[in-house]
């Protein structure tokens, strides 16, 4: 504003004048502060999101498995496939999930997941992406692998042996599955430890505290079944792709992220000599991860 006083043209300032130099640094560097305190933040929201996605994921699973389970008097589906070769593809060898990740034409062939000839919760999932565990990056042959997600071995009936590799002594198709590795050695059936071929089976350690899906480690994962000993052995290791936590889902439909304390947020491959036969790695005890699968895997007989 311009005012005249006498003979002298005089200039007021009406309104607030601009930021100095030193106000400006002062604005620019607690920006910067800022900045620095949120990015972290936000760049850990994607964890997050892929947490959220793996729980989607075993919620559409587990309730295919409980809606197959409801259509077949209660029986379960088969949780029983050959762990190093591949299966034929025309109908004779079912599972509830087909292929073995050991077989390159299964581990990155997403079709097979949802064929109904095949994969017998294929009639209640259509969705390939939910059998992926969405912070797996590991590859095959340069594909990304189609599956990352494994059954308790305890869980789930016959369809392989009972077909073609074991033969009526080992129970007939429908029958439950043989258990394993479950008393810390091959055996099937496991003389031991129960084996679930239906849920109303699952009396103890009850439908709450059995695991059913789990993501698996890409370095032990092979057929859909996860071999978990109830003896201070590792066999197959489940998964840590959520900053050591995996996504699991129990009998009674519930999921959760469990993040690993021990053995079992290690690199399998230096622990584990020879998977699947002997010289099995023992695991000194107490082990807070064996502690916390062993209960939710089975119960002895």
């Amino acid at each position: 504003m311009i005012m005249k006083t006498s003979d002298r043209l005089v200039f007021e300032k009406t309104g607030a004048g601009g930021f100095t130099l030193i106000e400006l640094a002062v604005v620019i560097a607690t920006v910067a502060v800022l900045a620095a305190l949120l990015l972290p933040a936000l760049a850990g929201t994607r964890p997050n999101v892929q947490s959220f996605q793996c729980l989607e994921n075993q919620r559409q699973l587990i309730l295919a498995w409980q809606m197959y389970a409801q259509d077949n008097g209660d029986i379960l589906p088969p949780n029983d496939y050959p762990y190093a070769t591949a299966g034929p593809r025309d109908g004779t060898e079912r599972n509830w999930v087909f292929g073995s990740m050991a077989v390159a034409i299964d581990a990155i062939d997403t079709k097979v997941l949802v064929n109904p000839q095949l994969s017998l919760l294929a009639l209640y999932n259509t969705n390939p992406a939910a059998y992926k565990c969405p912070a797996d990056t590991s590859l095959v042959q340069g594909h990304p692998c189609a599956r990352s997600v494994s059954m308790n071995c305890a869980v789930g009936t016959r369809w392989y042996t009972a077909g073609l590799g074991g033969g009526p002594s080992h129970g007939l198709a429908g029958s439950p599955v043989g258990g394993g590795w479950l008393s810390g050695y091959y055996s099937d059936p496991d003389p031991n430890y129960r084996t679930y071929g239906k849920i109303t089976q699952m009396t103890k350690p009850g439908p709450s505290m059995t695991f059913v899906i789990a993501d698996e480690n890409p370095q032990t994962i092979n057929d859909a079944c996860m071999q978990i000993s109830m003896a201070q052995i590792l066999v197959d290791c489940p998964g840590n792709y959520h900053n050591g936590a995996a996504g699991i889902s129990f009998a009674d439909g519930h999921t959760e992220m469990h993040r690993w304390m021990d053995v079992f947020a290690q690199n399998p491959s230096t622990m584990i000599v020879n998977p699947g036969g002997p010289g099995q790695p023992i695991v000194p005890s107490p082990c807070l991860d064996l502690a916390w699968i062993q209960p939710r895997t089975t119960a002895p007989k």
